[in-house]
């Protein structure tokens, strides 16, 4: 015993996502930089006293449960990461090439000062990107042209269409909107009705000093624990939380130290 075991933490943390509805693993995966892991153990005791003679003294105690759990914060904002902790799953949208595409925009949405997203649908909530705008018109069985930066401003990477207060687009009256788009993929993260995300969780430890222990968690139940702070002046960081449960066949937990050469 000595100074050779004072331990400064350090590792990296890897979850291996399950196949919905199994317990089937998918691949461990690096969850990137972690500046926190940690471990809380709770248990709930059944206590007995004896209470024969003058004060009552405890003389057997059993546990009745015990509750591993732990939490860590990631603050590598990948699509992955992104998408564990809302509780989704990372999709790529394919968008093929788009030509001669006509979008009327309907009086009560045309409001100056407001934005209009083309390409918008059920099946593609967020709607087109990389867009070419070639006219915007009036209603009229003449169509009149409006002008570009004076009545309003085209976002072409984000497919929107900003109607510019004061311009000539005032509302009153329907307007359509002549576009293309070209190819292009973006990953998107959908979140549905899932609640909970499982799989194995390990920590490969990377202490500068002290004994080196990888831990290793058949079985954990991860979920979103905190707040994301989308704008702010830190960077940004998702907090975990998980709970450490028992999969038949297996301990909750294996804490390796590492090989030495017999």
């Amino acid at each position: 015993m000595g100074s050779e075991n004072y331990t400064l933490g350090r590792g990296e943390l890897r979850f291996d996502k399950f196949a919905p509805g199994t317990r089937n693993k998918t691949g461990e995966r690096y969850l990137g930089n972690t500046p926190e892991l940690n471990l809380t153990t709770e248990s709930e005791n059944l206590e007995h006293f004896n209470s024969d003679r003058g004060i009552r003294v405890k003389d057997k105690s059993i546990v009745l449960e015990k509750t591993d759990s732990g939490t860590f914060i990631a603050d590598e904002i990948s699509d992955d990461n992104v998408a564990l902790w809302f509780l989704g799953e990372v999709s790529v949208v394919a968008q093929a090439a788009l030509a001669s595409q006509v979008t009327v925009v309907a009086a009560n949405r045309v409001k100056p000062g407001t934005y209009i997203q083309l390409g918008e649908s059920q099946a593609n909530p967020t709607g087109a990107r990389n867009v070419t705008v070639t006219s915007v018109t009036d209603g009229a069985a003449t169509p009149v042209p409006y002008v570009v930066n004076e009545d309003y401003t085209v976002d072409a990477e984000l497919g929107q269409l900003y109607i510019v207060p004061g311009g000539a687009i005032d509302g009153s009256a329907p307007f359509t909107v002549n576009w293309s788009a070209a190819a292009s993929t973006r990953s998107q993260v959908v979140v549905g009705d899932g609640t909970t995300v499982e799989g194995a969780l390990r920590f490969i430890s990377f202490n500068p000093t002290g004994p080196r222990r990888d831990y290793l968690w058949p079985y954990v139940q991860l979920r979103a624990d905190g707040d994301l702070a989308l704008k702010g002046d830190e960077w940004q960081q998702l907090s975990f939380a998980f709970d450490i449960l028992k999969l038949d066949g297996y301990a909750t937990v294996y804490i390796d130290g590492r090989p030495q050469v017999a």
